[in-house]
């Protein structure tokens, strides 16, 4: 095999590795979300890749997409029931429908999808051309639907069907029992707080601060309004939103990247004047996404990587043979290469080592 043939190959290896290690997570999807498009848009060769996840009747609660301009989010998340779920419109609502090819719907559009506001206001005016979508399936209905884009040239392919179709076991692990016992906890590092003041009678914000702002910006989560806006208009029901309708109340929402946490306390009143509560807001990253990150970075052999991944999970050493699949034996080689790459002196030392 020629070296650029098997450089490639080598590389798409470790997009599928890199893809099963983060679904087999069981975080979700809307957490590993840029993780997720990335290593798809690198397997298929397209410009950008977009990920929504859907709620039980199939509408969706919240996207990431790599590259689609700020104003095209505002109008997807705020103005989708207006604008894009029409009968002449094929949105993701449609696409979510079981009543569809799973794969390769947009493939060759017809006219009428061509007019359409979803193309012209959506995808177009994100510079793309070509799309190639996929739903995924799990728990017997739709969970989210995958979108790659090329803004010029070829169209998509029946190759590149076939190699994003092959992902679609993957991305539905996603929604499977995680396989650590703690990688759904937060773990990684954590970002900036937030704060918004909210009026206690009301339950009204009234004023955010800028690392808030930037934190509701970056959720996509639907109905926020706070893309495009000139200047920031917080909807008067975000706490409910937000899950946080109570003082002492404490919830988190899946975005990109982890989860947004909200909690709510009631402030003292000043003299004479009514109570107030401040809701604080911070990015929460995902232990198992962090562990699967620096896992990748250590120059060891997939299974080798799968081996590490456990004890970065938690996992007994003992639970390799199972999990893993390897005797005792292959064990102990494995383990001499991932401690040499690692500076690790035993099994406990490599787990606090992949978790700090």
């Amino acid at each position: 095999m020629p070296a650029s043939a098997a450089s490639i190959a080598a590389a798409r290896q470790r997009q599928w590795h890199a893809l099963g290690m983060l679904c087999g997570l069981g975080l979700g999807l809307a957490p590993i979300a840029p993780e997720v498009c990335a290593a798809l848009r690198a397997l298929v060769g397209a410009d950008a890749a977009a990920l929504f996840w859907l709620d039980a009747q199939g509408r969706p609660e919240g996207f990431f997409h790599e590259d689609s301009p700020a104003e095209v989010q505002d109008l997807f998340l705020n103005e989708f029931e207006r604008l894009f779920a029409g009968p002449d419109e094929v949105n993701v609502h449609t696409l979510a429908r079981a009543d569809g090819p799973r794969i390769g719907r947009l493939m060759a559009p017809d006219a009428q999808y061509l007019r359409s506001n979803s193309y012209n206001l959506l995808v177009r005016a994100s510079g793309h051309r070509h799309t190639l979508d996929l739903r995924v399936e799990a728990d017997g209905r739709t969970r989210a639907i995958v979108m790659l884009f090329r803004a010029s040239g070829a169209s998509f392919t029946a190759d590149d069907a076939a190699l994003l179709e092959r992902s679609a076991g993957w991305l539905a692990r996603a929604f499977e029992r995680p396989i650590g016992n703690d990688c759904n906890q937060a773990g990684g590092p954590g970002g900036p707080l937030g704060h918004v003041v909210l009026d206690a009678a009301g339950q009204r914000p009234l004023y955010a601060d800028e690392t808030a702002a930037q934190l509701l910006r970056q959720s996509n989560l639907a109905g926020l309004g706070l893309h495009a806006a000139a200047g920031l208009v917080l909807p008067p029901d975000l706490p409910q939103r937000l899950g946080v309708a109570h003082a002492g109340a404490a919830a988190r929402s899946a975005v990109p990247g982890g989860w947004l946490a909200a909690s709510r306390l009631a402030l003292h009143a000043l003299a004479g004047g009514p109570a107030q509560h401040l809701l604080t807001l911070q990015l929460q990253r995902p232990l198992g996404v962090e562990v699967v990150r620096r896992v990748l970075a250590l120059p060891l052999s997939p299974l080798q990587g799968d081996i590490a991944l456990l004890a970065g999970l938690g996992h007994a050493r003992a639970d390799c043979h199972r999990l893993a699949g390897v005797s005792e034996a292959a064990l102990k080689k494995h383990l001499r290469a991932i401690f040499a790459a690692t500076g690790a002196a035993d099994w406990e030392d490599l787990m606090q080592r992949l978790r700090r």
